[in-house]
């Protein structure tokens, strides 16, 4: 199945390029890289700098699918364990 904007909450996350558009901290904004690898509470994003460790929960991501559509997230979506995404029911108003 493809990626589309629709359906992202339900595949993989790890290799899209993503860029931090929101975060509570500051620090974060602006932030951009590789989707590396993806915990419960944590993306960790190569850039050119290095590896960064960011927190889910307190950021908004724009994720670039391979089509080159830019899809806005709010991590708050993202949190808890990557394959137990999967099968979470979410609601369209995201």
């Amino acid at each position: 199945m493809t990626i589309t904007p629709q359906n992202i909450l339900r595949h993989e996350l790890v290799g899209l390029p993503t860029h931090i558009v929101e975060s509570k901290d500051p620090s974060h904004v602006c932030k951009e890289g590789i989707i590396l690898s993806e915990s419960k509470e944590m993306i960790r994003i190569g850039t050119a700098r290095g590896t960064i460790s960011i927190p889910k929960g307190i950021c908004v991501f724009d994720l670039t699918l391979p089509d080159s559509v830019v899809v806005r997230i709010n991590g708050e979506l993202l949190r808890g364990r990557p394959e137990d995404r999967i099968k979470k029911r979410f609601n369209r108003s995201w």
